[in-house]
């Protein structure tokens, strides 16, 4: 049984796009060593449980520093004792049972990753979640070498993964071996009809989403039922309002399969983003792919790449960025049944058709098998 390391620096299980990675490779006779970083506290309890059935295939080590809110240049120390982490976990495997791949998610364990494979002769796929400098707050003085930091990683890796074709820009300076396109989407076979809220959101609760503007403007609106999980910087506002508000509620961060059947009670879900940031216009929100596996409407920002998607296939609405003007869209499609099912019908023949998971798992495992 070959053994992969995969490499990312999150808590992992609420990470929708790690597990069905992991999920896949197990399923194809791989064991998986997971290294993860336990920025919450509970990652190892919250990983035996999402993973309980394939427990035999999968090992499970953490970097046990709290980092709840990201790590990036403004904590330069935690990453870099992550990195130094990581290279003594991968030397310490392979001695023990020797690692056929490594795959490295982001920038940080792409670093770590690429020396040891090649010293030690062990296939390097770099799985890129975010390109480092268009998703980080990097000093302008640094901008260059950090991309170029990518680029050696990228052009050094067997296969280079990204999200979207349209990430493809993103790389114009680099030369990979190899490269695949894995949409994160869902895997989900039949899609769930109950819906007893009119909005949900579960992911990060970070700046540049407008989550900060949605839950300030929740006071005009609070005839609506919203449902809200994650973490990140708002998601303490989350937590008082659902102390204020009997139609707010939140559940805090959550495993993958609980945001999906979270999602499937929502009449409305979105995908919005900043879009003067370069990474948001080239954007494959989560989101975007869970409301087309469930069949509901979303709601998206212009100019973020997915808004052509929408409005061509017409499975929802096309925001500014505006709070005002996404409550406004909300209550249309939340008081129109017969139109958010047409919708749905749309977004659900959509993911059959060009996103559904078995397609993209077979584009993954197809790489690993020409290894």
């Amino acid at each position: 049984m070959k053994t992969v390391a995969f490499i990312r620096g999150t808590d992992i299980f609420n990470d929708s796009r790690s597990t069905k990675e992991i999920r896949a490779l197990i399923e194809d006779g791989y064991r998986v060593e997971i290294l993860g970083w336990n920025r919450g506290g509970n990652a190892l309890e919250q990983c035996q449980t999402t993973f309980s059935d394939v427990l035999d295939h999968v090992n499970f080590s953490f970097f046990h520093v709290r980092a709840e809110n990201g790590i990036g240049i403004r904590n330069i120390h935690k990453l870099l004792g992550w990195i130094r982490w990581i290279r003594k976990k991968l030397k310490a495997l392979h001695k023990q049972n020797g690692i056929f791949a490594v795959h490295a998610c982001d920038l940080d364990a792409g670093i770590a990753a690429k020396a040891f494979c090649a010293t030690n002769k062990v296939k390097l796929v770099y799985d890129i979640f975010d390109y480092y400098i268009d998703t980080h707050t990097v000093p302008s003085c640094l901008r260059s070498l950090v991309e170029n930091m990518e680029i050696k990683t990228i052009n050094a890796a067997d296969v280079t993964v990204i999200c979207t074709e349209e990430r493809k820009e993103q790389l114009q300076k680099a030369s990979p071996k190899k490269l695949i396109v894995i949409h994160n989407s869902p895997e989900l076979n039949e899609a769930p009809t109950e819906e007893d809220v009119d909005y949900c959101y579960c992911g990060a609760m970070s700046d540049m989403r407008l989550i900060s503007e949605i839950l300030d403007e929740y006071g005009n609106h609070t005839d609506l039922a919203f449902l809200f999980a994650g973490y990140g910087p708002h998601a303490k506002k989350a937590v008082s309002m659902a102390e204020t508000y009997e139609n707010f509620s939140f559940m805090g961060s959550v495993p993958y399969a609980t945001v999906l059947s979270s999602e499937a009670r929502a009449r409305v879900l979105s995908a919005i983003y900043e879009p003067t940031i370069r990474n948001h216009r080239l954007c494959a929100p989560n989101k975007f792919y869970e409301a087309l596996a469930l069949g509901k409407p979303i709601i998206v920002c212009r100019g973020t790449g997915i808004d052509a998607i929408v409005l061509e296939h017409q499975i929802g609405r096309v925001i500014e960025y505006d709070a005002k003007d996404f409550y406004k869209a909300l209550r249309e499609l939340s008081a129109d049944d017969e139109l958010r099912k047409e919708m749905g019908k749309r977004a659900r023949c959509l993911y059959e058709e060009r996103y559904h998971w078995k397609i993209m798992k077979d584009i993954l495992l197809t790489a690993y098998r020409e290894l």
